[in-house]
């Protein structure tokens, strides 16, 4: 549907699970013309220990991917997405033509005798699979930002192992949540850097808030959350963050 892909890992089952999903079609959910969640589930022939996929299946892995999007993509067919957990790899497609489904898919995994596949197809007109299970929840969607602020910093020359300070900015709905949120955060070492200002666009306090971190992928969630938590908490929105580059 959309170029706008990322992936997030999760737990499914109370199994690891990573999901790659089309994070564009979130602006497009649900489309009238495509009624129906299509399926297919393939059995991985090499999962890790923990049910997700090896590095030696990665190739032939995507090698199917792209061969169920050339054969089964089409304007009545949209493919949104993937979960890959406790051994098993599930397609996500929405399609205006569910009786074809299953004919499609064998004529297209006949070119993969050696995978063993279920597929399946229901009606969700209002695409709830989309979007109770793939789309990532709003700190899911918080942590793709991060990894990709991270992956821009890398970009430029970065190491990501320098301490530097880090901004963070959030909107606050009045003054008196908004002294609430930064008193809060202050003992965890986050400091005012301007004083809080009225964006009368937005009827709501903007907060401009630093701290000294190092932006690694690694680390950068926890330096975050605290931040993105507060926020919630005293009833805003945490509107992201940044830092220089150290080459």
């Amino acid at each position: 549907m959309t170029d706008d892909w990322d992936f997030y890992s999760a737990l499914v089952d109370d199994k690891p699970a990573s999901i790659y999903v089309d994070l564009g079609a979130e602006a497009l959910a649900p489309v009238a013309a495509l009624s129906h969640m299509a399926y297919l589930r393939l059995r991985m022939r090499q999962p890790r220990d923990d049910g997700l996929s090896s590095q030696a299946e990665f190739d032939q892995l995507i090698v199917i991917e792209d061969a169920l999007e050339a054969a089964l993509c089409d304007d009545l067919t949209a493919y949104v997405g993937r979960n890959t957990s406790d051994g098993c790899r599930d397609f996500y497609f929405y399609v205006s033509a569910p009786d074809t489904w299953t004919e499609r898919v064998a004529a297209t995994m006949k070119s993969f005798p050696d995978y063993e596949f279920q597929e399946g197809v229901r009606e969700d007109r209002e695409w709830s699979s989309y979007r109770n299970f793939l789309q990532p929840s709003p700190w899911d969607h918080e942590r793709i930002q991060n990894r990709r602020v991270c992956e821009q910093l890398e970009h430029n020359g970065d190491k990501l192992t320098a301490p530097r300070e880090i901004d963070h900015l959030a909107w606050l709905p009045n003054a008196a949540s908004a002294t609430a949120f930064i008193d809060e955060l202050r003992p965890l070492g986050y400091q005012l850097k301007h004083e809080p200002t009225h964006d009368d666009e937005r009827d709501a306090i903007r907060v401009h808030l630093a701290r000294v971190d190092v932006p690694s992928m690694r680390e950068i969630d926890e330096v975050i959350q605290p931040v993105y938590d507060a926020a919630q908490r005293h009833g805003g929105e945490y509107d992201g963050w940044g830092c220089t580059v150290i080459a």
